[in-house]
């Protein structure tokens, strides 16, 4: 089967690989994009970013639709919060695909690896001096609380549109740091924006592509599906088994090796 000049063994490679990310990050209210865009960029090497961050889009949105589904059915999920949120997340969204579509792709990697290395950073301090978990959590906040979550929010959209994550490297610790709720609810709530967020994201590409750019759905439309899968299976598995701090280790290892990628894509280019 051609993709588009990119070879089928590297695809399979790739279906591997995010399937394993897909299974585990459900888990963590992420879409994968910390590891499905360095895969990519890795395996995929006749694509440039613009054409990897749609990708990854496909796949954060498999990955946190899924997640949502499953931690809403344990009632894990704060609908009116994380609506809330999503409609701020939009404007950053646009904001987000503006700047890949603009920048230099050299400047949207060095991004990417500042931001995740700064939010794992945070989230290991709070591992290794095991911060208090939040056990309850609220049912109602107060209007300037949700003020600064959505300026908050507007960065997730921004992430999201310009690096093709689910958002849930910014959103999760938002959930958790400013609006204290535990740390499973704040993964479900944090799932259902990626689920709002990342296909408005994938549309604005669309309609901001440039005449004959290629989308590649030749290789969204092989992926997307393994993605979705594993993704479904991995966070009911979770749910089950993996407890809070395990989770959180996952989510800063990952989004560790995903930094670290971008940083030997810049070096050797």
């Amino acid at each position: 089967m051609d993709f588009g000049g990119v070879d089928t063994a590297s695809v399979l490679v790739v279906a591997v690989l995010i399937a394993i990310v897909a299974f585990f990050y459900s888990n963590l209210g992420l879409g994968g994009g910390g590891l499905y865009v360095p895969i990519m960029d890795a395996l995929l090497v006749s694509l440039y970013m613009v054409d990897i961050v749609p990708l990854s889009l496909m796949f954060a949105f498999a990955t946190m639709i899924t997640a949502a589904i499953t931690h809403s059915r344990k009632k894990l999920v704060d609908f009116r919060l994380g609506t809330l949120l999503a409609s701020a997340g939009l404007v950053g969204v646009a904001a987000g695909v503006a700047f890949t579509r603009t920048v230099d792709e050299r400047l949207v990697k060095a991004g990417f690896a500042a931001l995740f290395v700064l939010v794992a950073t945070k989230m290991l301090y709070d591992i290794y001096k095991s911060k208090n978990e939040n056990l309850l959590s609220p049912t109602s906040f107060s209007f300037r609380l949700k003020l600064a979550g959505m300026g908050i929010s507007i960065l997730t959209g921004f992430a999201i549109g310009s690096f093709g994550i689910g958002g849930g490297v910014v959103s999760v610790p938002l959930i958790i740091y400013v609006f204290r709720l535990e740390a499973r609810k704040a993964i479900g709530t944090s799932a259902f924006m990626g689920a709002i967020l990342t296909p408005a994201a994938f549309m604005a590409y669309i309609f901001t592509a440039e005449t004959g750019a290629s989308m590649h759905f030749d290789i969204a439309l092989v992926l997307t599906p393994v993605v979705f899968f594993f993704a479904f299976i991995g966070s009911t598995w979770g749910l089950k088994r993996l407890r809070t701090r395990i989770v959180k280790t996952i989510f800063t290892g990952g989004v560790y090796l995903g930094a670290i990628e971008m940083v030997l894509s810049l070096l050797l280019t």
